[in-house]
């Protein structure tokens, strides 16, 4: 997983976004840190904000434009505990 975020984040994303945010798929999970326009990828403070996914594969799909984060949100495929937009800002600073 820091391979494919570091692959897909786009520094030029301009969310605003500056939180330390975790990554839970029950069996496993990340924990990096955007701050505006460079990814932390050891980020060891608590985290703003915790984004649960049903699986790794879902988080990767999200990540890399291959699901939909408003219908797997809505289909409850994942939540997060924090600020909601963040969850679509963190989302847009890994698109192109």
């Amino acid at each position: 997983m820091h391979d494919l975020l570091t692959q897909r984040f786009n520094p030029d994303h301009n969310t605003g976004l500056d939180a330390c945010i975790r990554f839970d798929w029950g069996s496993g999970g990340i924990q990096f840190a955007v701050r505006e326009t460079q990814l932390l990828l050891d980020c060891d403070s608590q985290p703003e904000m915790t984004i649960y996914f049903d699986s790794e594969a879902l988080a990767k799909d999200l990540l890399c434009g291959e699901a939909d984060p408003v219908m797997a949100f809505m289909q409850g495929q994942f939540r997060a505990s924090g600020h909601l937009i963040w969850v679509f800002h963190t989302m847009a600073a890994f698109r192109p």
